[in-house]
């Protein structure tokens, strides 16, 4: 019989349902995993609905890996359950289970022709040997590799080579797409092409799609949901514009993009920072006066010059040091009321009409709407 799930009003619903009954394609709940002493997974919670596209995010030794390698059978996890569409796959051997993997390192067999690379899964399957061919062609097309067939792996560039690691990932039909940095070790240029094509079969084939990385510019590019993982720990799941404009953490807003961190204490509905500057900010109903909190805002949001003259959130700040960077100037700017240097960026097309040198004053400004409140950690 297969295991119900009380929901908590009296009725149940079947192992791998979300709250609204609908089943998903993956469900992971209080997953843990310890190697030794060592913990590398903590109680994860997670569900993927069929379709999605999601990014595991994260430093290295997050445990971002570790959990997709759990999905896969490839690492058990100590404690919890994974469901595939309904079916505990928990503890089921790699062989078991329905998923198609691509990891880092391609593992292409340096023996075998490209045609035979991607057929290489489908041998045991109950395809009859023209269909495994025409499957074996269909993918290669796909892939842009139809004229490759023939080759081996050492007569391919790397990103040939990624891109029939991934036919033979989906040469079996999987459920499940399982994608270990697949494209960290291209360089960039061709990093960012096979992104937007890997993007773009994704949505036309369908396939329910995790892919690990550390690269948060890729997460944001890709992915419909972004796991962002810590020390082994979700810090925060949601869409890319979610976890960017609204992070969850200091962790999560210091590692989505660049963050200014200002130390800073709640009064009177209001957060004082440095030699008592008031700043308004929205939200603060969870923090008393006296909390302890850190007063956050990214480079871009920083307004700069004379149209911050006369808004509230208002200081002075002294430029220190401008780099160039292509679509924006990155700036070092000292603010001696708040004891502390920010980093600040102005689009290239605002710059000449601000004319900033090292060492002039500016007036900088903090949009209320911009600025995030975090406890302040001890």
């Amino acid at each position: 019989m297969q295991r119900m799930l009380e929901t908590g009003t009296g009725t149940a619903m079947p192992q791998g349902a979300d709250s609204e009954g609908e089943m998903q394609a993956l469900q992971i709940r209080g997953l843990s995993k310890s190697f030794g002493t060592f913990v590398a997974l903590k109680d994860i919670d997670l569900d993927i609905k069929q379709g999605e596209f999601v990014c595991f995010l994260g430093p290295s030794g997050c445990g971002k890996t570790t959990l997709l390698r759990a999905i896969a059978g490839l690492d058990m996890q100590s404690s919890g359950t994974i469901h595939q569409n309904g079916r505990d796959i928990s503890y089921l051997p790699v062989t078991q289970r329905d998923f198609g993997i691509v990891f880092q390192s391609y593992a292409l067999f340096p023996n075998l022709s490209v045609e035979r690379n991607v057929g290489y899964g489908l041998q045991r399957s109950d395809l009859s040997k023209p269909a495994r061919r025409a499957r074996v062609d269909e993918l290669l097309k796909m892939v842009g590799l139809e004229n490759q067939a023939t080759k081996y792996p050492a007569q391919l560039s790397g990103g040939q080579q990624q891109r029939v690691a991934l036919a033979r990932a989906l040469a079996p039909s999987p459920g499940l797409l399982l994608l270990d940095e697949p494209l960290s070790a291209l360089d960039a240029q061709v990093r960012i092409h096979l992104r937007d094509e890997l993007t773009q079969l994704q949505r036309t084939i369908g396939v329910t799609t995790i892919m690990v990385t550390h690269d948060q510019n890729e997460a944001l590019a890709i992915a419909d949901r972004i796991v962002v993982m810590n020390h082994g720990k979700v810090e925060q799941i949601g869409t890319p514009e979610d976890v960017f404009k609204n992070p969850a953490s200091p962790f999560v807003a210091g590692f989505l993009g660049d963050m200014n961190f200002i130390p800073a204490v709640v009064s009177n509905n209001e957060v004082v920072a440095g030699a008592g500057i008031r700043f308004t900010v929205p939200n603060l109903g969870a923090y008393g006066d006296g909390a302890e909190v850190c007063l956050c805002i990214r480079p871009a949001d920083i307004m700069v010059g004379p149209q911050a003259e006369e808004l509230p959130n208002t200081l002075d700040a002294r430029v220190e040091t401008i780099s160039f960077r292509g679509n924006f100037y990155y700036l070092v700017m000292n603010v001696p009321a708040l004891n502390q240097k920010l980093e600040v960026e102005i689009p290239s097309p605002v710059w000449p009409s601000l004319d900033l040198s090292v060492d002039s004053v500016s007036k900088i400004t903090f949009p209320a709407a911009k600025l995030h409140v975090f406890p302040r950690k001890a």
